[in-house]
């Protein structure tokens, strides 16, 4: 029956959900990529290249939302997540973000605990949150899957960026929020909130991260930033973090080139 298939490839879809989820809550050590683009091939090479994620930039990308379902179709079939960064902590974006089909969200610039409630009070259904709850939603298999409401607060990640010297100071408690499971770490965003864009090096920056790496540690919680490089993936992984973004589509297909171009003598 069409239901019936439909229904599998829904089983399909929450098995990678589900299963991205226990890993990160196991202390597994997943990393992925950002794209920037709105290719739904670029997706799918990096699906089919072994990521444990795509994270999908709306806060600083191009894409739109039926652009990010074109990338979650081009990604299916294979175990690594869709997440998507958000624009902002607002629930209409996030609603419909999640309508989607997203299977994880990542709301920046998250200062306070009252404002990491908020984010997860919108991706959880009433009682336990205020996201609207619409029929025949792609999420929900446009109707087949009746399951989904019921499951769909808990198969969520929900992620927060600390990004400020004021989230530094609210971290242990944004971090004790319930259904907060990453705190994610947004270094050149704290560099300018410091006045010091891009000075990674800066002690002040470093001492800021210090303190959100050793509170989310203690919080339980899993720790993320991004890391451009395969030795920073190493040497965080060693740290601690369990959540690292690794360049996006548009770096390593520029970083691609550059490489070829270099090793060919033609530049």
């Amino acid at each position: 029956m069409p239901g019936d298939k439909v229904a599998q490839s829904q089983d399909k879809v929450r098995r990678v959900t589900a299963k991205l989820k226990a890993r990160l809550k196991a202390g597994e050590k997943l990393l992925g990529a950002w794209t920037m683009s709105t290719s739904p091939d670029n997706a799918e090479v990096m699906a089919l290249s072994g990521l444990d994620f795509v994270l999908m930039d709306h806060e600083h990308g191009q894409a739109t939302l039926p652009d990010a379902i074109a990338q979650l179709r081009a990604m299916k079939g294979t175990d690594c997540a869709g997440l998507m960064r958000v624009p902002w902590n607002d629930m209409v974006f996030i609603k419909r973000a999640l309508d989607a089909g997203i299977h994880g969200v990542m709301v920046p610039q998250v200062n306070t605990a009252e404002e990491a409630r908020v984010a997860v009070a919108a991706c959880r259904y009433p009682p336990r949150g205020i996201r609207g709850a619409a029929g025949g939603t792609r999420a929900a298999a446009y109707g087949v899957d009746t399951g989904y409401y019921d499951r769909a607060d808990d198969e969520l990640i929900i992620i927060v960026q600390i990004e400020t010297p004021q989230a530094v100071e609210n971290v242990e408690a944004i971090a004790a929020v319930d259904g907060v499971d990453i705190v994610f770490i947004g270094p050149r965003d704290m560099s300018a909130a410091l006045g010091k864009l891009n000075k990674m090096d800066d002690p002040e920056l470093r001492a800021l991260i210090a303190k959100v790496e050793q509170a989310t540690l203690a919080s339980g919680k899993a720790l993320g930033t991004v890391a451009p490089t395969a030795a920073l993936v190493k040497e965080l992984f060693g740290r601690g973090y369990t959540f690292l973004i690794a360049g996006s589509d548009l770096s390593h297909l520029r970083a691609g080139i550059t490489q070829m171009m270099k090793d060919s003598g033609h530049r």
